[in-house]
């Protein structure tokens, strides 16, 4: 029986997801996952719906961070 492999979109977005809307350096999903193509992912996950923001700032080696922006709840009129 073969195990799955998460893609390596569903790798970043499972890291953004887990740290709650706080910030991961670009270099986290380069050096811990292993994804050089760590923008390209983060696109397609932009292009798919997913409100992905990058810091304005880099740090010392060029990377920017990566958070994704909780969606704002919705409010149901009672009337």
């Amino acid at each position: 029986m073969e195990i799955e492999k998460p893609t390596q979109c569903e790798k970043v977005l499972k890291t953004l997801e887990e740290a709650s809307g706080n910030w991961v350096k670009g270099e986290y999903f380069l050096h811990n996952l292993y994804l050089s193509q760590y923008h390209a992912r983060i696109w397609e996950l932009q292009k798919k719906g997913y409100n992905i923001e990058a810091s304005e700032e880099t740090d010392l080696l060029g990377f920017k961070q990566y958070r994704l922006v909780p969606s704002e709840p919705t409010q149901v009129k009672l009337f």
